[in-house]
This record gives structure tokens, sequence and C-alpha cells, in this order.
């Protein structure tokens, strides 16, 4: 070990010359040949070429080391025009075009979400400037508007991304958002609705990977965001590189590892131009916009903010990771519940619910009202055999009941963070209908493991 003792100073520093130190400072770093270009926070200088090297070994590295990638697979890759986004779209595309030792071997399809965050005109301009764009790689490009996670997934409309996309169901999902209580909730659920888009699209699309562009600056935002709004227990989905939540399909993020400086350096000298430009500062109107305006004010001060929150939550793990079975995991963002009730343990979950309990005065009359004015707490669900009972919702027949979601159901099956989405707003109205039969196949599931319970040996 090195030791104070053992330093020898010597009395001819001053021999160094000042030249020798500016060389030391200005050569590359890997070939200490080439005056160096590239300046990165944190590390010493890189000339261009070997820069582009490294940056093009740390995309190809990210997805050797985690041995997912399989020959012949397809890979949706999601694209949003932005820089993230369109430097992984290159990486990808130049990748593909190495010699055939070297060539990735996966088959790539892009999609592109249209947000419904612009008007009708601005979105069709934007999508075809992304068509312009993904035009240029040779890959399959659709398009799909955000509003399309209110249908159901076999009724999924993706259009290839030079024709027009369904909008019907954007003033729907309109009020679903304005009916939540904050801006907080609305960001967490379209989130998880988005996420879910992905997923569906990626069955519909015959794909069974999902490639995200979230650099390592989007990881530490949305940790800090998700630690504020009680998912902590989700931290090594967020940071991992493989999101394995989902038991088919899988999201990967290969751009975890490079810095915002790295992708501006990399779009500057390939001449790579984002069609959506990144704004440095938003209004912390949400706790994730308050998050990201935190985290990157903290990065401008200390350079190793990002890199430390990220090598952090990447640590970070539940004690158990053993799949649980479909009943046990959220029906909105399919992370394990918080809390399955287990005997008499003594759990945060259960004394957040007790104390929520003894604090609210008014739910007996609050429950009385709702009965005096009609207010049913549940939600028919029509199934295919529309016959049955003639649709009538007040038949206590076994089949009808089998098709009633209750609020008790929907609570019953969402994890913590997922129930503050809907803490001050009705849950059954604003949920869509694929969530609403993802809760009615879990309530289903779990009367069916009751009834043969005791027929189990």
């Amino acid at each position: 070990m090195c030791s104070l003792n053992d330093c020898i100073f010597d009395s001819n520093d001053d021999d160094l010359s000042k030249k020798d130190l500016l060389s030391d400072t200005t050569l590359c770093r890997k070939c200490k040949c080439e005056n160096a270009d590239i300046l990165l926070l944190g590390q010493s200088g890189y000339c261009k070429t070997c820069f582009l090297n490294v940056t093009n070994h740390k995309f190809r590295a990210a997805l050797g080391k985690s041995k997912i990638i399989r020959h012949g697979d397809k890979i949706l890759i999601d694209h949003s025009g932005k820089l993230n986004s369109t430097v992984l779209l290159h990486l990808i595309k130049a990748g593909m075009s190495e010699s055939a030792h070297k060539r990735l071997i996966f088959e790539a399809v892009i999609l592109y979400v249209d947000d419904n965050m612009q008007k009708i005109n601005e979105r069709d301009i934007l999508r075809h400037k992304i068509a312009e764009e993904t035009k240029t790689s040779g890959f399959n490009s659709y398009a799909v508007s955000m509003s399309q996670i209110l249908n159901e997934e076999d009724t999924l409309d993706i259009k290839p991304i030079d024709q027009e996309i369904n909008y019907e169901n954007d003033n729907r999902l309109h009020v679903i958002l304005a009916n939540l209580s904050d801006d907080t909730s609305r960001m967490d659920f379209f989130n998880q609705l988005r996420r879910r888009l992905l997923l569906s699209a990626a069955r519909k699309l015959n794909c069974n990977k999902i490639f995200i562009a979230d650099s390592a600056a989007d990881i530490a935002m949305n940790v800090l965001g998700d630690v504020c709004l009680g998912r902590g227990a989700q931290l090594s989905t967020q940071a991992n590189f493989c999101d394995a939540r989902s038991i088919d399909i899988k999201i990967l993020k290969p751009m975890r590892d490079f810095t915002q400086q790295e992708l501006v350096y990399y779009s500057e000298y390939h001449k790579i131009n984002p069609i959506k430009s990144i704004e440095d500062s938003i209004p912390a109107t949400s706790i994730q916009a308050l998050a990201r305006n935190f985290t990157m004010e903290l990065e401008s001060q200390f350079s190793g903010t990002i890199s430390t929150v990220y090598r952090t939550a990447d640590k970070i793990s539940p004690r158990s990771n053993v799949q649980q079975s479909l009943e046990n995991n959220c029906a909105l963002c399919d992370a394990r519940l918080d809390f399955v009730p287990s005997g008499n343990e003594v759990t945060a979950m259960r004394a957040i619910e007790v104390s929520k309990l003894v604090s609210s005065k008014c739910i007996d009359t609050i429950s009385s009202n709702n009965e005096e004015n009609g207010k049913s707490n549940y939600l028919f669900i029509h199934s295919d055999n529309n016959g049955c009972c003639n649709d009538n919702a007040n038949c206590n027949c076994e089949n009808n009941r089998e098709r009633q979601v209750t609020t008790e159901d929907v609570w019953r099956h969402l994890c913590y963070s997922c129930r503050q989405i809907f803490r001050n707003s009705d849950v059954l109205q604003n949920l869509p209908l694929p969530l609403l039969l993802a809760v009615q196949q879990r309530a289903a599931l779990k009367k069916m493991k009751e009834k043969i319970n005791d027929f189990l040996l």
C-alpha cells in the first residue's frame, strides 16, 4: 500500500517542462498519439477515431455481456425522435453493416408512439419527419397513437409510419388523464400506459424483445422520481439492463451506460440532427419534473451525481427475485405487489392501511350516501357470451358475478404506488378496458385456486 513515507520528493522538479505537461493533458488517453478532440467530464480526452471506437464498443459490449440477444431475434425499437433514440438507431444501423463476424444478428422493427401532446397538424408533420429519418435506415417502421392503449390488444391499430394513424380514442384518453388529481399522477399513469402499449405492439408485430433508448441521465432521473412515488422496490427493474416484468417480452436498455455528453459528441461527429429537442428545464408541476430538474442542476455542480445515482440503483434488488404467480403482480405496472396477505405479519403496507382506516372518519357516511344515490362500486365487463343473463347487471347468477369487477378487486391487484395514481378519482372509470380485463382475469384465477385448494394433495 502507499504511504506518505514512501514518497520521495525530487529537487529536480523544475526539469519538467511546460511542453511535457501540456502534451500529457492534450494527448488521447487511448492511442497516446493524436491530440484529444473531446474532453469528457471526469475523464481524459479522446481523439475523434478513438472516441467513436470506444462508443461503438460500449454499445456492442452492453448487448454482448447480457447474452440475452439471440440469432434471429426480432426486436422492437422504440423511436421517439429525440437525441438518444436517434443515436441508438444510428448505432444499430452501423452495427448491421459491419463485417460478417461482427455484424449484429437480430432483426429490427421501428415503432413511433404518437404521445398526443401536440395538435393534429403538428403531430402529422412530426410523424412525416420521423418517417423520412427512419426510411434511410432500411428498417420496417410503424406508428401508433398513444390512445390505442384503450383498446384491447387484439384490436390494436398499428399502421406503417407513412400512413395516417388512428386518433379515434384521443378524447377518451384526455378525459381519463384530466380526471386524475394532479400532474404527478397523470405523468406516472401515462408512463405506465406507454410501457404497456410497447408490450402490446411488440406482441402484435411478433417481436420478442424491445429496445428503449434510456441513457444514464434518464435512468438517474427516473430512479429519484420512483423513490418519491413509492416505487423503491422497483429500482432494479428501472436501472438494470433487462426489465423482465413481462413474462414473454423483455425490455432492454442498450444505451444505459451513455452520458448525455457522449450522445451530443456522437451526434455532432456523425452530423445527426434529432427531430425533437431536449429541454434543459421544465416547469416543476410534478414530482417527476422536480426530480429531473434537481438531478440536472446537481449534475451541473457535481459531475458524478448521475453516475452515483445510476450505479447505486443498479446494485439494489429486492430480497426475493422469485417469479410470483400472476395474481400476486400489479395489474398496471406488472411489479410484485407490496403486500400479499400472509398470516399476521406486520408490514409497512398494513400499517398504512390501518392508519388510513383510522383517520377516515367519514367512511360510513360516504358509503351510505353512495347507496342512497344508487352509485355502484362495481363495473360490468361484457364478454363474448352476450346472451348470458340478457346483459342484466343485476342478475346474481355465477356467470354474471364473474363478469363484474369491483373497486375492491382493482385495489387488491394494484401496488401501493399505482394506488396513489387513483387516490382521489374513480378507479373503475379511469382504468382502461385491457387493465380491467387483467384484473378480472386475476380475480377469476384466485377464485379458481380457492375452489380447488381443498382437492390438492
